[in-house]
């Protein structure tokens, strides 16, 4: 059973430009940001740029229909971002508590600090820790990580989903994919 379109959200718009034979669609949100992109090969000759805030608005059926492929690639990518983000959550129930751990594992009494932020990577989807630390919390994050027992092996693509980064001033950003996040805060957890 085939799907209903869906709709362009209220007040977001469809920007089309041409570029030779090729028309780039770009889906803005209301507050005018690019929030997602297509093309269309072999555009009609005398297809003009415009924003326009109706599908109907667009008369060749071929850009229509890719307009609509636009919009519904946009909610069925945001909600598999949702259904990522809510797979974390049940996952790391007590992420608020664990963040705030994580952010005071700075040795007393030194001037350093430790920040985490949680994002969205935009190819996958899925959620993305991001952690840094400054002068000798970057020590203590670091001997954090070493201590953390992961899969040793490297996985067939070369990706292991964990990137460490250690600046020449001593700041360390450690990044962890969604699968490595769980983990990592898993077992952070049960640390003392």
């Amino acid at each position: 059973m085939p799907h209903a379109p869906k709709p362009l959200p209220d007040q977001w718009k469809i920007h089309l430009h041409t570029a030779h034979n090729l028309t780039i669609l770009t889906l803005i949100d209301a507050d005018g940001v690019h929030r997602h992109i297509t093309f269309a090969p072999l555009t009609p000759t005398g297809t003009k740029d415009r924003t326009l805030e109706a599908l109907g608005e667009i008369t060749e059926p071929e850009l229509q229909a890719r307009a609509q492929q636009l919009i519904d690639t946009f909610y069925e990518r945001t909600a598999t971002a949702q259904a990522n983000a809510d797979a974390f959550g049940a996952a790391v129930p007590d992420l608020r508590q664990l963040l705030n751990r994580l952010s005071s594992t700075a040795p007393s009494g030194q001037t350093s600090l430790t920040r985490a932020t949680l994002t969205v990577d935009d190819d996958t989807l899925t959620v993305v820790l991001t952690v840094t630390a400054t002068g000798p919390a970057a020590a203590t994050l670091l001997a954090l990580t070493h201590r953390w027992p992961r899969p040793t092996d490297p996985p067939a693509d070369g990706a292991d989903g964990v990137t460490q980064d250690l600046d020449t001033h001593g700041n360390l950003t450690l990044r962890l994919d969604q699968t490595h996040a769980e983990q990592f805060l898993t077992w952070f957890r049960t640390q003392p």
